[in-house]
């Protein structure tokens, strides 16, 4: 997916997204470079926190995050402006062929 897919960069994560078949996917990964375990499972926690308080996007997408080592020290409200911007964008993605 990361070969054909789109690219996004924003402050705490990148995102690939490509058009996919239904229902949409997502995944989140967190690399060591993040932190210990606990900090990758609360960097994960609100990444999925953000995408569980937007509706899902209109058409059938895949979607990769790879959070940043600066995730960690970001706050939610921050994260989750970003990821409801990069669900916008992938609307815009699943449309091309």
């Amino acid at each position: 997916m990361r070969r054909r897919g789109r690219q996004a960069g924003y402050a705490g994560f990148s995102v690939f997204a490509a058009p996919g078949g239904a229902p949409t996917r997502v995944c989140v990964s967190v690399s060591k470079a993040v932190g210990g375990a606990v900090t990758r499972n609360l960097v994960r926690r609100r990444i999925r926190g953000a995408l569980d308080a937007l509706p899902p996007p209109g058409a059938a997408v895949r979607l990769l995050f790879v959070a940043k080592p600066v995730a960690a020290t970001l706050d939610f409200a921050r994260l989750a402006a970003d990821v409801r911007l990069a669900l916008e964008r992938s609307a815009v993605v699943a449309r091309r062929p």
